[in-house]
């Protein structure tokens, strides 16, 4: 196969358009005009998704998008290329640098939705990975991803999603959209949907 000319923006693509991810035989370098071309994309598709978002939107970040990007674009292609160090890992899949907020939370979740699905798929074929340990903390910090997956929440911070209106609401949206029930256990969430519930909770959502 010959090597395509923009591999992450393709995938990328791929992924949101049609929710289908592109595999290589080995990780192909981004370049910095895939990386600007992506921001582009992914930001045409942020401004399509706030429109139905609660209140008023965060501004979209084009650092946290890239990441996310960059996070789903590299795990995926691990699922076939071994050839890395535990040390090459930790590099290739860096944790985020900027700011932990609405914004970034959001904005990343455009692509970091899917990293769920890659991680249980590395479990199916080796549960001990060393990629999925790096993976899930960086799922575990971006927790509004995970919605809905079998990750550890013991010691989620939610100080972020409660400082934001527009994110909470969305948040407390995604875990019954999903029915979510391990999300749904911590005192603050189960605070939330008694507020949004009320009387009727059972009604909406009997296992509660």
């Amino acid at each position: 196969m010959s090597k395509p000319k923009t591999p992450f923006l393709e995938t990328i693509y791929h992924l949101r358009t049609i929710e289908q991810i592109i595999l290589y035989n080995k990780v192909i370098a981004i370049s910095e005009k895939e990386e600007t071309e992506t921001i582009q994309f992914l930001e045409t598709e942020y401004e399509k998704e706030i429109l139905e978002y609660p209140g008023t939107a965060p501004k979209f970040n084009p650092q946290a998008a890239l990441w996310g990007a960059k996070t789903i674009y590299i795990s995926a292609q691990l699922l076939l290329n071994r050839e890395h160090k535990i040390s090459d890992l930790e590099v290739l899949l860096s944790d985020y640098k900027g700011k932990q907020n609405a914004s970034a939370i959001l904005s990343a979740d455009l692509c970091l939705r899917f990293l769920p699905q890659i991680i249980a798929e590395m479990k199916r074929v080796d549960p001990e990975d060393l990629v999925v340990p790096i993976l899930e903390k960086h799922i575990s910090r971006f927790h509004y991803s995970a919605i809905g997956s079998d990750i550890e929440i013991e010691n989620i911070d939610y100080e972020n999603i409660a400082k934001n209106d527009c994110l909470l609401q969305l948040y407390i949206d995604r875990i019954v959209h999903r029915k979510a029930i391990k999300f749904a256990q911590s005192d603050f969430i189960k605070k939330q949907l008694e507020i949004g519930f009320g009387d009727y909770q059972k009604l909406f959502w009997t296992q509660l």
